[in-house]
Formats: C-alpha cells, sequence, structure tokens
C-alpha cells in the first residue's frame, strides 16, 4: 500500500502528463461508448455517433475523377476459362490416354508371348525332327539304301615330312 505522501506525488505527477492525441481519441471513442449506452441500454447495437475530425496532411490531395468506362474482364475471362479446361484435361482426359496406352502396351506384350510360346514349340518340332535323323538306326538305313555297308578293312597312310617334287608336264591344270 502506498503511504500518503507517495500518493501525492503521484497524483501530482499524473495531473502533469499530457495525453497524446492517441490517447485523446481513444478517450473521446470511450466516451461515446458510454453515453450511447447510456441512452440505449446495455444491449444496444447502435453504432457510437462520433463525428469524425478530418486529418491534416502536409502533401496535397489529388483531385476526385469519375471513371467513365470499365476495363473490360474478357482477358481474366480467358484465363479462368483455360485454367479450368487445363485443369479438367489433366483430371480426367489423361487418365484416360493413359490406361488407353497401358491397354495397348497390355495387348503388345500378349502378342509377344504368344509368339514366344509359338517359337518354342516350333524349336522342339525341330529338336525333334534333328533327333530322329541322327539315329544310328536311321543312318545305317540310308547308308544301305546308298550302297555304303561296314568297312571290311582298315588302312592308314603315313605321310612323310619331305616334300614331292613335281613332274614339269608344260600343261597347267585347269586352263
Amino acid at each position: 500500500m502506498l503511504t500518503p505522501s507517495r500518493m501525492e506525488w503521484v497524483r501530482a505527477w499524473e495531473q502533469d502528463l499530457a495525453p497524446s492525441p492517441a490517447a485523446r481519441r481513444s478517450a473521446a471513442r470511450v466516451k461515446a461508448r458510454v453515453n450511447v449506452t447510456r441512452y440505449y441500454g446495455r444491449q444496444s447495437t447502435a453504432p457510437a455517433l462520433v463525428t469524425p475530425q478530418p486529418a491534416r496532411l502536409d502533401h496535397p490531395v489529388p483531385a476526385l475523377r469519375v471513371v467513365k468506362r470499365r476495363q473490360p474482364l474478357w482477358k481474366v475471362a480467358a484465363l479462368v476459362f483455360l485454367t479450368a479446361a487445363a485443369f479438367i484435361s489433366l483430371c480426367f482426359v489423361t487418365p484416360v490416354l493413359l490406361r488407353a496406352a497401358t491397354t495397348d502396351a497390355e495387348s503388345a506384350v500378349g502378342k509377344l508371348q504368344a509368339r514366344q510360346e509359338q517359337l518354342k514349340a516350333e524349336n522342339l518340332a525341330l529338336d525333334a525332327r534333328a533327333s530322329s535323323l541322327r539315329s544310328p538306326q536311321r543312318v545305317s538305313e540310308q547308308a544301305a539304301q546308298l550302297g555304303l555297308g561296314p568297312a571290311q578293312s582298315v588302312h592308314y597312310l603315313e605321310l612323310s615330312t619331305a616334300v614331292a617334287a613335281l613332274e614339269d608336264t608344260g600343261a597347267t591344270a585347269g586352263r
């Protein structure tokens, strides 16, 4: 608690203070609000009747002018339309195109797999045919039809390392 001498000092100090313009405006608003509340009651919604003070400006205010023609908004409307069209195409058309491309790719893969299976079957058939043509029984039957048989005796030739001298006949072979 403040002592009496100190309270007197605080009162004197508060009286010497000069309020700022903002404090004066705030005090005027509070006073007007209190007056309206007293007149209309606590649940009043009527605005406070305060007359605005014209502000003092250091620079001149530009003259008011009347605008006779509005600026056309077709550029903004075109931009909005194009943006909406791009959004719609991204959201609806692009997935449809992607789905169609995926279906085409899957179809191509299916065709390639079918072709691969067909080539595997042909390869197996050719391997089976080659195996049947290489069988020893078939080779002996074909040899018998050509008049060939097993060898009666086997002879080996031994070649020496010396080069044989050619006889000069004067004729060139093949001319």
